[in-house]
């Protein structure tokens, strides 16, 4: 399984097209107990006219700081782009 995270103008969205409507629920309600994290679900319809869902996370500044306090361990230095971190 492949999950993509996108960020765009201080917005970041987890891709989550695969996952049922409750599965998507389940996770940012783990994000929210474990790691204080505010997401809410995205309703996104594909091409084929599939209603798929992504979870989309609160632009507010500390919980950006916050995600990517916990993520960036995890991404190796060419994506950091993903999370609008300069490499320098």
């Amino acid at each position: 399984m492949v999950i993509e995270i996108v960020m765009q103008k201080k917005k970041i969205e987890i891709c989550t097209e695969n996952f049922t409507f409750s599965e998507v629920e389940l996770l940012i309600s783990v994000l929210k107990d474990k790691f204080n994290l505010l997401a809410s679900t995205k309703r996104r319809i594909k091409f084929n006219k599939e209603v798929c869902w992504r979870i989309k996370f609160s632009s507010k500044s500390e919980n950006i700081s916050n995600l990517r306090y916990l993520v960036q361990p995890y991404f190796i230095p060419s994506m950091f782009y993903k999370l609008n971190i300069s490499i320098d």
